[in-house]
């Protein structure tokens, strides 16, 4: 994927070589989904949990873009701050006591997404335009587990792919509208060494729905 980019945008930029180019600012704000699902597997047992959390949040971003003459463009958007994934809370029951009600302990995890950065092509399709672009986050936990087991940050790749519309406004301004998917690569974080010693290990993924509105200036 990544080469395949790489091809795409260097022929973008041979095709503004020989074409009058337009710059573009402006800002958007996104209502996202964020869909993630997440299993963590003791070291000492293979005892498993999962979780899947959906969190809907609405994430500011700035974009810059140049475009031909033919509306043929490249971009950069970045969201300056963070945004949650969600978290989960779920209490765990001691089975090895007489009674089996005993609560052993509570495992809480949450999730953010921090320097999150996308670099797309935006291309004309009639009305309306097609954005396939590459993406790159930083993922931070946060994590109060009974196994006592905390896991790292990591910086996690994707893809997303986009269709919207542009509207033309006095001035040299525009509005947006657009659907956009992202497909975040499969997540592995190595915890540290649990109350048996033995190091636990975290699977997720992670994708997010997000309807986009956004206004602009060209110049």
């Amino acid at each position: 994927m990544k080469k395949l980019l790489t091809i795409v945008f260097g022929f973008v930029l041979v095709c503004f070589s020989v074409n009058a180019i337009e710059k573009k600012i402006g800002f958007t704000a996104a209502l996202t989904d964020f869909e993630s699902s997440g299993t963590e597997t003791l070291k000492s047992s293979s005892n498993k949990t999962s979780a899947d959390v959906s969190e809907q949040v609405i994430v500011p971003s700035l974009f810059f873009e140049i475009t031909n003459d033919s509306g043929l463009g490249i971009g950069l958007d970045f969201v300056p701050g963070d945004a949650d994934l969600g978290s989960k809370q779920k209490a765990k029951v001691d089975t090895d006591t007489d009674d089996k009600s005993d609560t052993a302990g509570t495992n809480k995890a949450s999730a953010e997404v921090s320097g999150h950065s996308t670099i797309y092509l935006m291309v004309p399709v009639k009305a309306a335009f097609l954005k396939v672009g590459y993406v790159s986050a930083d993922i931070e936990t946060t994590e109060n587990l009974d196994t006592g087991t905390t896991y790292g940050n990591k910086t996690v790749n994707g893809t997303m792919i986009s269709v919207g519309i542009d509207r033309d406004m006095p001035n040299g301004s525009f509005i947006r509208a657009e659907v956009a998917y992202t497909d975040y690569d499969d997540i592995t974080l190595s915890g540290s060494a649990d109350t048996d010693g033995a190091s636990n290990k975290v699977d997720a993924d992670v994708d997010a729905t997000s309807l986009r509105l956004s206004i602009g200036r060209a110049f």
